[in-house]
């Protein structure tokens, strides 16, 4: 697809699903459901556990099939806005390929809240593993169709986005298709209906609804800078949706993994009302997932434009685009721990059940990311955007510690600080190590080199960083950083 308006019109089309699945999907959703379920499980036994979760999912399903059904009515003037500025052709391509993909939210939906069941039950790597059978489906359903089109002639952009779309779809239903049977074996169920009577429904619909906001805030930014970006040159939206992906990826890797893993355990805590257990879980979490996602930062930031150019550059994806996308995301890198540790934190504030608190916070630094997406539109294009979404997470992931202060006994943050500190230490040492290997390697210039060739010096410059910032963080003492030490050395003998 390249960066060009078929690509700009496919990636703002896949915003809105994408967007929505944070309300109704990993976000919102688990974060009320799991902590109810744990409450259910406490007071009535597993019986309830089991009704409580097939009575939940029912008018889930009900509610989703109603959402989606509304928003592909109003599809045509929401493609509008989002593509504010370009082309009306444009307009109706987006609002075609969001027609094409939008049922993929309730699929997802559903799957996310099987996924969450499983969690519940320490099943965490088929729930875990989802995401990698849509991949199949998508990668191989669009490989095909677009083979057997080429036997006509060369494939137009706008057809190609049409074949992406139904890909997304497709890896929609294999999602589903392969959790189910497993949630099945464990007992859980659908019962179709509102089920609104049920005393355990209403209190999670009830949890849910100030907790939206909270937990969709970074793809609602996203999608603010979306709409912003259809003012900037063809190919801005790709380019953003690209450079946000890599953030997300590590946010996937090693946030959201952490998140997901820790919700249970979290509330199980809260609701035992053991605090220096529950303080002790959260600091851990947050500074495991800092002792990760720097030196991800650091090194994408360090190594942008040679691993986009690999990753990229293939296709209609020209160099200039891939040096583009390289840009943005260098930008982005800055705000990837702020997102990690607001996202933790707001798990925390679920499992000692303050909904509101995420949901005020979150209407806030909203605000504060338009403000900010506006002034530095200008000057930075895409990457002030970038820019916008980091800064403003800070803000969030500062108002969050301050809600959790009087609200968890005992919490200290000295222990997360002091270990921060040790890790950013050896992510200066990485990051000089990556700037020097690059300039050895002439990483500076990769376009220069064919993409096997450029893999065959990146890759191994990434391996070699990585392996010395373990050694560094470990070596100035961060306690994770020893622990998995230790565990390597076990397992190695």
């Amino acid at each position: 697809l390249g960066a060009g308006p078929a690509a700009d019109a496919f990636f703002v089309a896949m915003r809105l699903p994408n967007l929505l699945r944070r309300f109704t999907a990993e976000g919102t959703m688990t974060a009320a459901f799991l902590p109810t379920l744990s409450e259910a499980e406490a007071e009535e036994g597993e019986a309830t556990v089991k009704a409580v979760a097939a009575r939940f999912m029912g008018p889930l399903l009900v509610l989703l099939l109603l959402g989606v059904a509304v928003v592909l009515l109003f599809m045509g003037p929401l493609a509008a806005l989002l593509t504010l500025g370009r082309p009306a052709e444009q307009g109706a391509l987006t609002a075609k390929l969001g027609r094409i993909m939008f049922p993929y939210l309730a699929l997802v939906s559903l799957t996310a809240g099987f996924a969450g069941l499983l969690n519940m039950r320490h099943r965490f790597a088929l729930a875990a593993s989802v995401s990698v059978f849509w991949n199949l489906a998508f990668i191989g359903f669009g490989w095909t169709a677009l083979r057997v089109l080429a036997w006509r002639g060369p494939v137009p952009f706008e057809t190609v986005a049409v074949v992406c779309a139904v890909a997304v779809l497709a890896g929609g239903v294999l999602q589903l298709l392969v959790v189910l049977p497993v949630v099945r074996k464990e007992g859980f169920g659908l019962a179709i209906g509102l089920h609104l009577r049920d005393p355990w429904v209403r209190k999670t619909l009830k949890r849910m609804g100030p907790g939206m906001l909270a937990a969709g805030i970074y793809p609602i930014n996203a999608l603010i800078s979306t709409m912003l970006a259809s003012r900037l040159p063809n190919g801005a939206q790709t380019v953003l949706f690209n450079s946000g992906m890599m953030g997300e990826m590590v946010m996937g890797l090693f946030a959201m993994s952490l998140a997901t893993a820790g919700l249970p355990t979290l509330s199980r805590q809260a609701q035992e009302g053991d605090w220096p257990a529950l303080n002790r879980s959260l600091m851990q979490s947050i500074s495991a997932s800092a002792l990760l996602v720097l030196p991800a930062s650091v090194g994408l930031a360090v190594l942008a434009r040679p691993v986009c150019a690999l990753l990229f550059r293939t296709g209609a994806y020209t160099p200039d685009a891939a040096d583009w996308t390289a840009l943005t995301m260098v930008y982005g890198a800055v705000g990837l721990v702020f997102v990690a540790a607001q996202r933790l934190g707001n798990q925390a504030l679920y499992a000692l059940k303050d909904y509101r608190g995420p949901a005020t916070l979150a209407g806030a630094t909203l605000l504060l990311n338009v403000a900010l997406s506006l002034l530095l539109l200008k000057p930075l294009g895409t990457g002030g955007l970038a820019l916008a979404n980091g800064l403003s997470s800070l803000a969030g992931m500062i108002g969050v510690l301050l809600r959790l202060r009087p609200r968890l006994p005992g919490l200290d943050l000295h222990p997360l600080l002091n270990a921060t500190a040790r890790a950013l230490a050896a992510c200066a040492l990485m990051g000089l190590l990556a700037w020097g290997g690059a300039r050895l390697l002439a990483l500076d210039a990769p376009h220069a080199f064919t993409r096997l060739g450029l893999a065959l010096r990146l890759l191994p410059l990434i391996v070699l960083c990585a392996a010395a910032y373990g050694l560094a963080a470990a070596g100035f003492g961060h306690p994770e950083a020893r622990e998995l030490a230790a565990k390597i050395k076990k397992k190695l003998g």
